[in-house]
Order: C-alpha cells, then sequence, then structure tokens
C-alpha cells in the first residue's frame, strides 16, 4: 500500500521562498575563496578580493560568475582535458616530491626512516640514479626540496619537470574510509553534497554538449567495493543522476564488452526498444501535472540516462576497442608482474585523446604488486614496495605523455592538459613498528600538477620540519576547487 498511496499534489507545486534564494553568501563561502584556489594553478598574478554574487538565474550550470570573470583563467592556459592519477593507499612525500635529504639524517626520520645502508642496498638493487634526490624548487619556507629517488623515472623528462608543481595539502583524517572521499571530492563522508569531479565535470559539459557520450570516467583495478571508499569517486552528491561518471572496472572490462552486445535482445532488438519507448512514453504522460507540465523528478531524470545510455551501447563499446585491451608482463626492481597500471593508463590516456574525448578521467592506481594492506599502503616493508611500485606507475604515467618532439595523437601534450596526482594522505615520518612500514599521515602530504596551465616548476605551502606537519597548505576540497577551474 506504502507504494501506491498518493504523493499529495500540494507537495509537489509548493513554491521555494524568494527569501532563501536571495540570502547574502557568507564572506567564507568558497566563492571568496577563489583567489587562493586560483592562485594553485597560476601563482603571482596579484589578484584582489571579492565576494561571490549571485548566478544569473537562467545561467547554466556551472557558469563562471560574471562579476567574477577576471578570476577565470585566459581561454589560451585552460586545458581541454585532465588526467587524474590517484595513488591509492597513501603516497609517501618524503621519497618523492617533498624530498628534503638533509632532514631526518640525525634521527632516521623521512628520506632516512629505514637508515642509509638499508636505503643505498634498494637503489643499488633497483638500479636507481647514483644521484640519491634531484632539486627542484624551494618551497614557502624558503627549504629547497627535492624530487625523491622513486621519483627518477620522470628526472630524465625535462619536459615534464619544468611544468610541474607541488603543492602540500593537510587535512584530519587518518582512516582510508575517511580520508579517501574526503581526497576524490573535497567533502566529508556523510556530507550530502559529496561528489566526485567528474560529477561535475560530467554534468557541465554535458548540458553545454548534448548528446550521451561519457565527459568523465573512473577507471580502477577492479571491484571497488573491496577498497576504502574509492567509490566516492562514482558519487553525485546533489547533481542529476546523468552526471554519474562512466565507470571502468579494468578487471571485469571483458564482462563488460560483452554486455554492451546486449546478447538478451540480439535476436529481436528493433523490437525490445519499441517497446521499451512505448512503455517509457505511456509513463511519461501519467507523470504529468494537470497542467500538463512533466514532473521534475530525479528518478526520471536517472531512468532517461540509463536509456540513452542502453540505446547507445554499440557507441560505448567502440569507446574500449579489443586492441586495448591486454596486461602486460612489467619488470621493476627486479621483480615482474601484470602490468594493471598499465592498462589503467592506457584506457584513461584513450578516453582523453580519441577523436571525440572525454574531459576527465580518474585513474586509480594500485601499483604493479598492491601491498598485503592495499595498493600503495606501505604499513609493512616500505622501501621494498615503493621502490617497485613507484617507480612502475610514475614511469608508466611518463610514457603517456608526448615528448617534445614527439606528436604521437595516442598520447598526451601537456599544452592542452592538466595531469593532477593525488592520494589521500602521505605517509609518517619515522617507521611505524618493527614491520619496516609507515604509517598513516595526513597532517602532510603534497599532490602534483603538471602541464596544462603550470608552466614553471614550484612548491606551493611548506613543511615543518620538526613536526612533519604541513604549516602552509591547501585542503582537499581548494585541490578539487582548482582543478574544476582549471577545465572552466
Amino acid at each position: 500500500a506504502s507504494l501506491t498511496t498518493p504523493v499529495p499534489a500540494a507537495s509537489l507545486t509548493t513554491p521555494v521562498p524568494a527569501a532563501s534564494l536571495t540570502t547574502p553568501v557568507p564572506a567564507a563561502s568558497p566563492g571568496a575563496r577563489l583567489i587562493r584556489r586560483r592562485a594553485l594553478l597560476a601563482s603571482g598574478l596579484g589578484l584582489a578580493g571579492a565576494a561571490l554574487l549571485a548566478r544569473p538565474a537562467r545561467a547554466a550550470w556551472g557558469s563562471f560568475p560574471a562579476a567574477l570573470a577576471d578570476l577565470a583563467l585566459p581561454p589560451e592556459r585552460s586545458p581541454r582535458r585532465l588526467l587524474e592519477l590517484n595513488v591509492y593507499g597513501g603516497l609517501c612525500p618524503w621519497d618523492t616530491f617533498y624530498c628534503a635529504p638533509s632532514w631526518g639524517l640525525a634521527d632516521h626520520r623521512y628520506l632516512h626512516a629505514f637508515g642509509d645502508a638499508e636505503l643505498a642496498a634498494r637503489l643499488d638493487a633497483c638500479g636507481a640514479p647514483a644521484e640519491l634526490a634531484r632539486p627542484f624548487a624551494e618551497d614557502a619556507a624558503g627549504e629547497l626540496i627535492h624530487l625523491g629517488p622513486w621519483t627518477a623515472p620522470l628526472w630524465s623528462r625535462p619536459d615534464i619537470l619544468a611544468r610541474m608543481r607541488v603543492l602540500v595539502l593537510r587535512h584530519d583524517q587518518f582512516p582510508h574510509a575517511t580520508a579517501v572521499p574526503l581526497a576524490l571530492t573535497g567533502a566529508r563522508l556523510g556530507d550530502p553534497t559529496l561528489a566526485g569531479s567528474g560529477a561535475a565535470i560530467e554534468r557541465f559539459f554535458r548540458e553545454r554538449d548534448g548528446g550521451t557520450r561519457p565527459r568523465a570516467a573512473v577507471v580502477h583495478p577492479g571491484d571497488l567495493s573491496r577498497f576504502d571508499n574509492v567509490q566516492s569517486a562514482l558519487a553525485v552528491g546533489l547533481h542529476p543522476g546523468a552526471a554519474r561518471p562512466l565507470e571502468l572496472p579494468l578487471a571485469r572490462l571483458p564482462d563488460l564488452l560483452d554486455l554492451l552486445a546486449r546478447p538478451a535482445t540480439a535476436s529481436h532488438r528493433p523490437a525490445h526498444d519499441a517497446a521499451v519507448a512505448g512503455y517509457t512514453r505511456r509513463l511519461d504522460a501519467r507523470l504529468r501535472r494537470p497542467d500538463g507540465a512533466p514532473l521534475r523528478a530525479a528518478e526520471l531524470g536517472i531512468y532517461a540516462a540509463i536509456d540513452a545510455g542502453r540505446r547507445d551501447a554499440a557507441a560505448l563499446a567502440e569507446l574500449l576497442p579489443p586492441s586495448l585491451l591486454g596486461v602486460a608482463l612489467a619488470d621493476a626492481c627486479g621483480e615482474q608482474g601484470l602490468s594493471i597500471p598499465g592498462l589503467g593508463a592506457r584506457v584513461a590516456t584513450h578516453l582523453l585523446t580519441r577523436p571525440d574525448p572525454a574531459r576527465y578521467a580518474l585513474w586509480v592506481d594500485a601499483g604493479l604488486r598492491p601491498t598485503q594492506d592495499g595498493g600503495h599502503d606501505t604499513h609493512r616493508d616500505h622501501l621494498l614496495s615503493a621502490a617497485r611500485n613507484y617507480t612502475h606507475t610514475f614511469q608508466t604515467l611518463a610514457d603517456q605523455i608526448n615528448r617534445p618532439d614527439e606528436h604521437d595523437p595516442d598520447k598526451l601534450d601537456l599544452a592542452d592538459t592538466l595531469i593532477a596526482i593525488t592520494s589521500e594522505f602521505g605517509r609518517s615520518p619515522t617507521r611505524e613498528d618493527d614491520r619496516n612500514g609507515l604509517g598513516h599521515w595526513p597532517g602532510a602530504h603534497v599532490a602534483v600538477l603538471i602541464g596544462g596551465p603550470i608552466d614553471a616548476p614550484a612548491v606551493v605551502g611548506a613543511i615543518d620540519p620538526a613536526s612533519a606537519q604541513a604549516v602552509d597548505h591547501a585542503s582537499p576540497a581548494e585541490l578539487r576547487m582548482a582543478l574544476l577551474l582549471a577545465l572552466g
């Protein structure tokens, strides 16, 4: 009976009080903080403060506020696409993108957490360069920050280093289950507005361009339910259901391609589609107000998006040609493994470079050989795992980027592509226990931006060497805002 009880008509037509639409936004709103977010992309522009004004009622969702138009990136600096590499499990900054070789020498912290002899042995086993670290840029405190040993695959690419910006981040969530959603969305777990960047990007470009092709995709190793709320990257929050990004689980791609062939209706597909269309028209005719206006129910929008995807299954199948699939055997530090990172990078890059490209692809990486704790989560044997997994992932990323004299249409160009390397938190500066691992460390971690509007090496923010806590930093929400700002 509860399924058939009519909903009172008044509840569907009750107007929203006009006052609630015009209440001034507090000065601490995201719009008032827009200057800082833009600074993550383009520093030294001397921008003045501004208050967020209401968007015109008829403006399309996501339109840049007219009153703040001078804060938008110029069109010539706005990238056409965004690749996000999410290092699932926690990216250690001390031996990658925020390395200070002089820190921790006396008390075995940071780069020296496991002793220099053990570090040297691991470097030797991996055939690492003679340099322990590569000077990069000064942070906000004037400390010269180096690139750590496991970023060595990028050292031979000055074109990449010249367009790299390291951002210091900080938050207060220690468990993966709460830190991952915060890092991927900028919102805390339980917030009804929690939505991945892909939802905003999908909605923004879908409403402008029309059609059903995906503008945003989440590429991950397999069953997201086994990970720590990584599925938050697919959340739409208060966006319509049609804003959900395309999900591509690598372990199940062959199954997906089989389903896109629609085997259950293969012998009578035209009749099946005609029947569904007929039932849809009948439903639409029933769900109208007395004046004939259609109901604006969120569920109907979700259904319409799903039905459009069903009708366009053949086009979706064309996004993933069989030649794209297959997992190669890779070697890192003398150890071999199936390169799921290679497949993930290849699929994400293909979506961004095909003739009708997506605007955003999130590549969730769990390493060449995921740790016992999952992905890059190194509670044990950090040196062993970091040397193998970080180096392979960064080499895989570099292989997707055209060199200055290379013009491969199937690779990314930094001139029109922004690449973001993210993670849910960093790793502790000291050995966690007798397992030779490092613990979770949300108080100071980093994200990296490469290409797009970034045109010079820089470190934004600073970490205190005594406490290993960020003293000048951005938040995950501010990073998410900067990424969306970059795409317009």
